[in-house]
């Protein structure tokens, strides 16, 4: 196999007089240094003197998979593999280069031979718990994580996975213990900030989550994620206006996205800005298909006297959403909410006699509007 076309090594005079040993520490040099690709072209120059070394077997293995020339790193790997079935390096740096390729189950099982040979390399154990998290083996990777963190309790990258793996489990609180845990090595990550204000956010935990978020902007005062945390938080305390004032500092430096056009529209009508909590919902409806924007809009239409086309967006709503009552419920309580039951009953009525939904639907709002109906009377 050819391990590499370019000959340039940016060392003076010509490297493939060099004893084998200069060359092998030369290239190592490079290595350390990050000159992958020299690393390289000097690693080739000693194994056409020896093509069965093993230490520049295993430093073209590694150096090839860090530019991602992942196969001659296998084949670098495996002609080791082929000499010594134990050499330490080539398990380690195959399973690497099958984790970057997907092929985790192969990975895992070169890694599970290294550790019994050299146990508790936490490194290792680390890569073993991130490939079982990538194939949803949730519990193995928490189990792999926890015997990392029961020798290495401080171990970042143990730490990190740990958390990531709570939050994609939705355990929110233990996963802002373990990212809290990460802060310690760095306060100012700025990733690492926002997640925890995302996740204080959603255990209701405000005050804490406009905390982390606010420390975000000190870092990076133009965060999205940071100023659309924080104008979340001002929703959350009804303060409209600067909730507002706060999202439009995203839209000064991006395009936006629909979560943002949609909570936008909330945030206005609440103000009584009717048109143009519209212009909103109808921006984010040009990035696809939302379904709070829709209700959003189908109560805007009803409170501006404008029935026939919340019927129109209601019935849009139907076409893309698969569990009507939960649909009708959501709208008959901002309604409610609004004070406007008089307008909510006109507006379902309006629904029957379009008589554009399916029998279902429609049996389904005729008992709403026979059971408000008696209520109000």
């Amino acid at each position: 196999m050819s391990y590499s076309e370019n000959r340039g090594t940016g060392n003076a005079g010509d490297p493939s007089q060099l004893p084998v040993i200069e060359i092998s520490k030369r290239a190592r040099q490079k290595f350390r240094a990050r000159h992958y690709q020299e690393a390289r072209d000097l690693f080739r120059i000693g194994l056409e003197k020896e093509p069965e070394n093993p230490y520049l077997l295993s430093g073209m293995g590694d150096a090839s998979r860090e530019v991602g020339d992942f196969e001659v790193a296998e084949h670098c790997y495996r002609r080791l593999l082929e000499v010594d079935k134990n050499n330490l390096f080539a398990l380690r740096g195959l399973g690497d280069v099958c984790k970057k390729q997907g092929r985790h189950q192969e990975a895992i099982r070169l890694w599970k031979q290294y550790l019994t040979l050299r146990p508790r390399d936490k490194h290792v154990m680390t890569r073993i718990a991130d490939s079982c998290k990538a194939l949803l083996q949730y519990d193995k990777a928490e189990e792999a994580y926890r015997q990392i963190l029961q020798f290495a309790p401080d171990d970042r990258f143990a730490l990190t996975g740990m958390a990531d793996l709570q939050h994609r489990l939705g355990q929110d609180e233990e996963a802002i213990r373990y990212y809290e845990k990460v802060l310690e090595f760095d306060q100012d990550e700025l990733h690492i900030l926002t997640i925890i204000g995302k996740l204080c956010w959603r255990i209701n935990d405000f005050d804490k989550a406009e905390n982390y978020f606010r420390r975000a902007l000190k870092i990076d005062p133009q965060n999205p994620y940071a100023l659309y945390g924080l104008g979340n938080c001002y929703r959350w305390h009804r303060q409209y206006a600067k909730a507002i004032e706060i999202w439009q500092e995203i839209l000064r430096h991006s395009e936006g996205t629909q979560a943002l056009f949609t909570r936008m529209g909330d945030a206005h009508i609440h103000l009584g800005n009717l048109e143009t909590a519209e212009k909103s919902y109808l921006h984010g409806l040009e990035l696809g298909y939302d379904r709070y924007a829709l209700v959003g809009l189908v109560w805007l239409y009803c409170d501006s006297g404008r029935c026939e086309q919340a019927v129109t967006v209601f019935w849009e709503l139907i076409k893309n959403e698969a569990d009507v009552v939960v649909l009708i419920e959501e709208l008959s309580k901002r309604f409610v909410r609004s004070g406007q039951r008089g307008e909510m009953l006109q507006f379902f009525e309006s629904l029957l006699q379009s008589g554009a939904g399916s029998r279902q639907v429609l049996e389904e709002i005729q008992a709403l509007v026979s059971r408000l109906s008696k209520n109000n009377n």
